[in-house]
């Protein structure tokens, strides 16, 4: 009885893992990951970037989508080390549908 409620819990733990754990997935040599198109899982895949900072990149394209990876490093916990470590893995490019419009309204 004991076994089976500790197997139980177990593969339920992992099931609830296992997004998370899809979202680390290696990037291949070459790949590279559009800093505005992205959702959170895929940004995840980046080295350095967890669930928290995924979100953040997502929130602040939101606000001004990215018109070079350099506009990356506006976002809190990212900095120039991490840029230049994984700068071939993004690039930017067109804002996804529905992302903030660049043009001042007056």
């Amino acid at each position: 009885m004991r076994r089976a409620l500790l197997v139980a819990v177990t593969a339920a733990v992992l099931l609830l893992a296992s997004p998370a754990l899809a979202g680390k997935k290696a990037l291949a040599p070459g790949e590279r990951i559009d800093l505005n198109r992205a959702n959170v899982a895929e940004l995840m895949r980046l080295p350095g970037v967890g669930e928290k900072r995924a979100q953040a990149i997502v929130a602040q394209r939101t606000r001004q989508p990215f018109r070079r990876p350099e506009d990356v490093l506006v976002v809190k916990g990212i900095g120039p080390a991490w840029l230049a470590k994984v700068k071939a893995n993004v690039t930017v490019g067109a804002p996804s549908p529905g992302a903030a419009s660049t043009t001042a309204r007056r």
